[in-house]
């Protein structure tokens, strides 16, 4: 699957900047190897356009950090007020 040029620079940003932010504090980080690790496969696999190795640990870094991020976002709250605020602009009666 082809990762959009945007997505792909957001990623890069993103995961440069928590491997920048794990490297500074890896001595006091229990599994900040292992983190590292992750961080530069995923990195080097940005960087060549999608070329990642078939790791399970990567893809359950990359799932576990979705949930999170949703989690933490309220995605489904903002998904439900996007849903529901559009479909009452929908059942209101139009102008004409």
């Amino acid at each position: 699957m082809e990762i959009a040029p945007e997505s792909r620079a957001f990623l890069i940003e993103l995961f440069t900047k928590l491997r920048a932010d794990l490297a500074e504090r890896a001595s006091e980080e229990a599994g900040a190897k292992r983190e590292l690790r992750i961080f530069d496969a995923l990195l080097a696999g940005l960087e060549q356009r999608g070329s990642f190795p078939d790791d399970e640990e990567l893809r359950e870094y990359v799932a576990k950090l979705a949930a999170s991020t949703d989690e933490s976002n309220e995605y489904e709250h903002v998904v439900l007020e996007h849903r529901a605020l559009a479909e009452l602009g929908a059942a209101l009666p139009k102008r004409g």
